[in-house]
């Protein structure tokens, strides 16, 4: 076989990730109120227009819904619609959505020469974007109690003040002045005097948050009144579009959010379409163009891919969800990453209650491309993919953040005792007594974090385990003998204090076996 490159080698990650810069959770939520007013805190990949666009992979979701934003901004009602609801997944990319179209109309035709702008106006069969009068609502932005304003500036006390000055300044205010002042939601003529006559984006995000602040304040039945007056008249005009997006989570709602929260859906149901952001299989690009300098697939990636593919497929009666018709497909839409790392998200993890689907995935992958980056290098492995088992439990910060998604940090002892993080850590201490080969590999210590992460997702039974074709699959290469990964097994349910086993399934839990 002719030598593969190591993944490092082949793809570049982004210069942060270089440079193995710490990074925070916060860096893959996307702020749209920071973004409009220009924060300096906000990062370029979000407030240049641009970088934006150039590090988005403009999934079939994503470009559905711009698309019928500027057909609708275009004065075009067919095959479209004026009132959306965002709908995912906790983290699963509401106001990333939102931020493409906050780019979008307020940069009009100079979108055009963006990366991805071109299959947009082809969907929706329009010349170029039309430029538009943009209001942005973030109810985690917004005090019910202070408003915005102040210091030159008329205090705006309600959503509708606030949005009636971002669209129109003094005169737009000036028109819902009195509504805003006694807290009632304007409606007919009012409404129709704060709104531009021309081309109209409205983007509200995070409704739940101020509405559950404002329940207490008695703003509650106003500002549902508002949005169902404000939806009917985006209804009524040709060119007026209102994306809403709802969630808090549903771990932090009491009861009355959970009855304000299905009235809300209920309501924009009925006015408007819901649409649903997901990224489904095409997640594997989006986080190659957030994590990497990616411009397509490398010739020396096809190569590992392919090698991989043949490897899988010859051994096919050992290892599980492989299919010889889509293997070469799979290991080359998830390079540099195996596969298995970004399906055991999908498969277990993302039926867990804190589990947020994009943004959680990122946040863990970009902590653990940065470690690896450096660390591979170091040692100048030869890792031809990111597997399960190189994930670096060791550090801290990355086990902090899996902990998160999992929603527990109980297994901190486990992982630590059994895994990695201590120097005598069982796994660690195994492979250092083996023979060349496995040592060499790490074995025993990748396929104690496969089963960790096969076996800590999911609410069923049949998905907090991992089976042996999994790990063989997870662990597997061209260049490992899969009879290696049998007699690792032995050595770990025999050491290995955390380790639950039963017919080739096992389990890295709380009890001691």
């Amino acid at each position: 076989m002719a030598r593969l490159k190591p993944w490092y080698q082949v793809v570049t990650p982004r210069e942060d990730l270089r440079e193995n810069r710490p990074m925070d959770a916060s860096e893959f939520a996307v702020h749209l109120d920071h973004i409009r007013e220009g924060r300096e805190t906000v990062s370029k990949d979000y407030s240049d227009s641009a970088r934006f666009f150039d590090r988005t992979y403009m999934t079939e979701s994503l470009l559905e819904l711009c698309s019928q934003v500027v057909r609708r901004l275009s004065g075009i009602q067919v095959e479209t619609s004026a009132v959306y609801n965002m709908a995912t997944q906790f983290g699963g990319g509401k106001t990333h959505s939102e931020t493409t179209a906050y780019h979008l109309a307020t940069n009009g035709e100079k979108a055009k020469s963006w990366k991805g702008v071109d299959r947009i106006l082809a969907k929706a069969g329009v010349p170029q974007v039309p430029k538009a009068d943009v209001a942005v609502f973030v109810g985690t932005e917004f005090d019910v109690i202070q408003g915005r304003g102040g210091g030159g500036e008329p205090v705006r006390k309600t959503p509708w003040g606030e949005m009636a000055w971002q669209l129109g300044g003094e005169k737009a205010f000036a028109a819902v002045a009195q509504h805003d002042a006694q807290g009632v939601a304007p409606a007919g003529d009012a409404l129709r005097a704060m709104l531009p006559s021309g081309p109209t984006l409205i983007l509200m995000d995070e409704l739940m948050n101020y509405v559950s602040r404002g329940r207490k304040t008695g703003q509650r039945d106003q500002f549902f009144d508002f949005l169902q007056n404000l939806s009917e008249e985006a209804r009524a005009r040709r060119d007026l579009v209102l994306c809403v997006s709802i969630p808090a989570s549903e771990l932090e709602m009491n009861p009355d959010d959970v009855r304000d929260h299905a009235a809300l859906k209920k309501l924009l149901d009925r006015v408007g379409k819901a649409i649903m952001m997901s990224a489904g299989a095409e997640i594997a690009e989006i986080i190659r163009r957030r994590l990497f300098e990616w411009w397509g697939m490398p010739e020396d990636g096809r190569k590992v891919a392919s090698a991989y593919a043949e490897w899988a497929i010859e051994h096919a009666q050992e290892l599980t969800g492989i299919d010889a018709d889509t293997a070469y497909e799979k290991f080359q839409e998830c390079y540099p990453f195996h596969p298995s790392v970004l399906s055991v998200f999908e498969r277990k993890w993302a039926s867990l209650p804190r589990f947020q689907r994009t943004r959680g995935i990122l946040r863990l992958l970009a902590l653990w491309v940065a470690h690896a980056y450096q660390e591979e290098h170091r040692k100048a492995s030869g890792e031809l993919l990111i597997t399960l088992g190189s994930a670096p439990l060791e550090d801290p910060t990355f086990r902090a953040a899996m902990f998160e998604q999992l929603g527990s940090n109980e297994l901190e002892i486990p992982v630590t005792t059994d895994i990695a993080g201590k120097k005598d850590a069982h796994a660690a201490r195994l492979d250092r007594e083996a023979n060349a080969t496995i040592k060499k590999a790490s074995l025993h210590r990748k396929v104690a974090a496969t089963i960790l992460f096969e076996s800590n997702g999911g609410m069923s039974q049949s998905q907090a385990e991992a089976a042996l074709p999994e790990i063989r699959l997870s662990v597997g290469s061209p260049e490992l003998n899969l009879a290696d990964v049998d007699h690792v097994l032995e050595g770990l349910v025999g050491t290995c204090y955390y380790l639950n086993w039963d017919r080739n399934r096992y389990r890295f839990g709380l009890t001691t076996n």
